[in-house]
C-alpha cells in the first residue's frame, strides 16, 4: 500500500480515501494547508490503483474497508476521521460500521446513492475497459472519457489522470464494481458525526437531495465552484473547511459529549 502523508502524529488524524480510479494524489494539494491547521493527513492509495498493489481477485467494499484498517494498524493510527470521496465515500462508510470505536468523524465528499436500477446500469455500462492498442490509439480513448466526464480540468490535471489510468490497467472498473454491488445503510450511517463536503459542481452533488434526506443528522457544506477536484482548486477552502469540523469533533470528543 502506498500513501501520503503530513502533519504531528499527535495531531488528529484524516485518514483520506479517494475516488475511483484515481490515487491519493487527489489530495496532495491540501495535505500542507490541512498540516498547517494543525491536523494530521494520511491519504491511502486504494489496492490496485495509484502506487498500490493490484487484489489478487475481484474485492467488495467489505474488503477494502478491512485493508484500510489494516494499514491504520501497521502506522500506529488509533481514532481517526475517515475522509472519502466517491468511491471512498463508500469505502470510508463500511469501514466506519466494520470498527465504529475508531471513528472521531466522517467527511463524505460526494457519497453515491444508487438506485437498484442504477446501480445494475452503471455495471453493464459504466467503465468498459480499453483495449491497449500498439499505435497507442487506447491513449485518446482515455483521454476522451476523462475530458468528456470533467471538461474543466486543464491539460496537466488531464494527464495526471491519465496516467493513472495506464497505472491501473485496462479493467479499471474493479472499484466500481464494488461499490455498484454494494447498499449503504444510511440509517446506520446516521449515528456518525459526518461532514458532507464537496464543490456545488462535483459530478456526485445530484446525490446531495438524497443524501441530506437520508443523513438529516449530517452538516452540509458546499464549495461554490468547486468541481471534484476543488481540493486542487480551492485548497485553502477546502483545508479549513476539513481542519474547522475536525477540530471541533476532536474538542466535542475531549469534553465528553457530542
Amino acid at each position: 500500500m502506498h500513501y501520503r502523508c503530513g502533519g504531528d502524529p499527535t495531531a488528529p488524524t484524516v485518514l483520506a480515501l479517494h475516488q475511483s480510479p484515481l490515487s491519493s494524489a487527489t489530495f496532495e494539494a491540501v495535505i500542507e494547508p490541512v498540516v498547517r491547521r494543525g491536523v494530521r493527513m494520511v491519504a491511502l492509495d486504494t489496492p490496485g490503483f495509484g502506487m498500490s498493489d493490484p487484489t489478487p481477485e475481484q474485492w467488495t467494499i467489505p474488503d477494502y474497508a478491512r485493508a484500510v484498517w489494516q494499514v491504520a494498524d501497521l502506522l500506529g493510527l488509533g481514532k481517526v476521521h475517515l475522509l472519502g470521496q466517491h468511491t471512498g465515500a463508500v469505502i470510508a462508510a463500511e469501514a466506519a460500521f466494520q470498527q465504529p470505536e475508531r471513528i472521531d468523524g466522517l467527511v463524505l465528499q460526494g457519497l453515491p446513492l444508487y438506485s437498484d436500477e442504477e446501480r445494475e446500469e452503471k455495471k453493464r455500462s459504466y467503465a468498459p475497459a480499453y483495449e491497449p492498442a500498439e499505435d497507442g490509439s487506447h491513449i485518446g480513448v482515455i483521454r476522451d472519457r476523462i475530458r468528456r466526464l470533467y471538461p474543466r480540468l486543464g491539460v496537466a490535471e488531464t494527464d495526471r489522470q491519465l496516467i493513472e489510468y495506464l497505472s491501473t490497467g485496462p479493467d479499471y472498473a474493479t472499484a466500481y464494481r464494488a461499490v455498484f454491488d454494494y447498499r449503504v445503510d444510511t440509517e446506520r450511517l446516521d449515528t456518525f458525526p459526518v461532514l458532507l463536503l464537496h464543490g456545488s459542481d462535483d459530478l456526485v452533488d445530484r446525490f446531495t437531495p438524497q443524501v441530506t434526506a437520508a443523513l438529516p443528522n449530517a452538516r452540509l457544506v458546499t464549495i461554490p465552484d468547486g468541481t471534484d477536484f476543488v481540493m486542487d482548486e480551492q485548497p485553502e477552502a477546502f483545508a479549513e473547511e476539513l481542519a474547522r469540523y475536525v477540530l471541533r469533533e476532536t474538542a466535542t470528543l475531549s469534553g465528553g459529549a457530542r
